[in-house]
This record gives structure tokens, sequence and C-alpha cells, in this order.
């Protein structure tokens, strides 16, 4: 007798974390897929699946009748950071006008003459990003951003590179308020920012 080997595909695990979201009258998500970055909207493919929804925490992802929920992980500091932070958090509210994010995410030029950043390594590790100088001007200041606070990270999200902050930034162009962490003179801060 002769049997037919039944072959059988293993099925890769989807590999991918939900980086940031923005809802508004046009839904996108930034995911990392595999290690690579990628801005997706509904619709978009993935591995097989299909972007179906993006809410404000999670994307839905779909294939045939089977459906995968991916939503943000909210570890945004390290244990020995948030040791090393006081239990206290101050938190402040701000409103900026939707033009000045949107003239601030569309040319990266603009940012960088509003602000100087730089890495804050502890412990050989980037942790965040030092506000080395603020223009008393800019947009940045009037959210509460003042020099020597270091941006840990935007809507939960860690920021260890600058390119994290311009993406992350991009994504938020479309939300209504968005929550910045700061660490300021070893405290923690959180910005709560409005955009009008």
């Amino acid at each position: 007798m002769v049997f037919k080997r039944k072959e059988t595909q293993e099925k890769k695990p989807l590999n991918i974390s939900l980086l940031a979201t923005a809802s508004g009258s046009i839904s996108m998500a930034l995911v990392k897929v595999d290690g690579d970055t990628k801005l997706v909207m509904v619709g978009t493919q993935i591995d097989g699946y299909r972007v179906s929804k993006i809410e404000r925490n999670y994307i839905v992802l779909s294939k045939g009748q089977e459906e995968k929920a991916v939503g943000f992980s909210f570890s945004s500091t390290s244990k020995a950071a948030e040791e090393k932070l006081s239990t206290q958090t101050q938190t402040f509210q701000a409103v900026i006008q939707k033009r000045d994010i949107e003239s601030v995410t569309a040319d990266p030029g603009i940012m960088f003459r509003q602000i100087r950043l730089v890495p804050y390594v502890q412990e050989g590790k980037t942790t965040g990003f030092l506000f080395e100088w603020v223009d008393p001007q800019s947009m940045f200041s009037k959210v509460g951003i003042m020099p020597g606070d270091v941006l840990v990270s935007i809507n939960n999200q860690s920021i260890k590179s600058g390119e994290d902050a311009f993406r992350i930034l991009q994504v938020l162009r479309n939300e209504s308020s968005f929550k910045i962490n700061l660490i300021r003179e070893g405290k923690s801060v959180e910005l709560f920012v409005r955009v009008e």
C-alpha cells in the first residue's frame, strides 16, 4: 500500500506590535512587523491579514473569519527608571493650534529650529531625549516643555530615537489630544495637550 504523505504548513506566528494610532477622519497606525516599521490604514495587508479597524488603543486584523486585536504594550519606562522617579507625578494641561502641529510635522527642519535634543543615556542605554534648548516662542514651549526636560514617551510610546519622536508626531497630527511624559529635575511630569 502506498500512503500519501499529508503535508502541513506550520503557521508562522504573527510578529506585530502597535507603536501609535491616529483615529479621526483618516485613521492610521504605526506598527512594527518583523522588525520593520510601517504606516498602515484600514485595508492594508500585513502578512496575509487585512487591517479591518483602527481604534485609539488597538487595531483589528482579519483573515477570513479569523480576527486578531493588536494593542499597545504599556511598558513605557523600565522598572529601574520607574524606581528612580518620584511617586508623585505633576500633571499640566495645554492647548495648541492644529496649524502649529501640522507645520512642525510637515518639515523636520522647522522642528529642529525650535528645539535642540540630545540622547539621554542612563546605564549605557538611551532612555529618552534631553531638551537642551527650547525656543520660547515655539509650540514646544507653549505646551509646557522647558530646557532640561527629558522626553520619555508620547501617548505611552517610548522615545528611543529622534526618528521615534518624529514618527509618533506624524501620527498625532490628526489627534484631538495627546499625552507627553517627561522627567523634570528627577520627577515625572505629564503634559496633556489638546489640539484645536
